[in-house]
């Protein structure tokens, strides 16, 4: 648990950085354009303070975040849990986010299906990952120097689908974004910016991916009593005291 609290603690600096402010400003934009089609109360983010701006564009009144770490900024609704257990009643939630969030625990479908276990019926659940096949997985196969985010575990999409279905979800989108590669110099980032039409053409080459699922209604099938006891031989007496008497045979 140590070890995963300073994962979770150096990621959210990480995203003070340069390449992370961009990442959040991408996620921001992808997301601007999917928050607003989902309606309902309540929106949980299970992650790291600095990911709280990700829900910005999002309609529901009540946008809480759950996280590990301590923060001096008054967020709304801030909540100091594990992600491993969620301080959440089941299905209470209409949206989960979960941004980067498999990426750096030691279990990540135990707490994938934790997050599941908060959704409403018919709700849903948001999911941001690194493509380990986009420009961003590239880079972190050919790194050197395991630092995150590349030390983190990037999980493939189809992955994060078999979990899902797993959970009795159902997929609803996919999508993907941030086609540049990653470079820290920041002139050279922005004469990159033409790489984002592959969007267009090979969207799969995306190094951020957004998987949105959706919690599945079990009917109740109505079951037909089948009465065992022979009621043949009773009679009912109509005196007050409602007493059964059986037939002499």
């Amino acid at each position: 648990m140590a070890h995963t609290y300073r994962t979770i603690h150096h990621w959210d600096q990480w995203l003070e950085h340069f390449l992370g402010r961009n990442l959040l400003e991408a996620e921001q934009h992808l997301l601007k354009n999917s928050l607003p089609k989902y309606f309902g109360k309540h929106i949980l983010l299970v992650g790291v303070p600095k990911q709280y701006s990700l829900l910005q564009s999002s309609v529901m009144p009540y946008q809480c975040l759950v996280t590990p770490l301590p923060t001096k900024i008054k967020y709304p609704h801030y909540i100091e849990g594990n992600f491993h257990e969620l301080p959440i009643h089941s299905g209470s939630v209409d949206l989960v986010v979960l941004p980067h969030t498999l990426e750096y625990v030691d279990n990540p479908q135990h707490v994938l299906t934790e997050a599941c276990r908060v959704v409403k019926p018919e709700g849903c659940i948001l999911i941001l990952g690194f493509n380990p096949y986009g420009l961003w997985g590239l880079r972190k196969v050919f790194s050197r120097k395991k630092i995150t985010p590349w030390s983190n575990n990037f999980i493939q999409a189809n992955t994060i689908k078999k979990w899902l279905l797993l959970s009795d979800f159902e997929m609803v989108n996919q999508l993907n974004c941030l086609y540049r590669f990653p470079i820290q110099n920041q002139k050279l980032y922005k004469k990159t910016q033409f790489l984002e039409g592959l969007g267009r053409v090979c969207p799969f080459l995306g190094s951020v991916y957004m998987v949105v699922a959706k919690a599945k209604v079990i009917p109740l099938t109505p079951i037909r009593l089948r009465w065992q006891q022979q009621l043949s031989g009773i009679r009912i007496s109509t005196t007050m005291t409602g007493r059964i008497v059986r037939n002499a045979k």
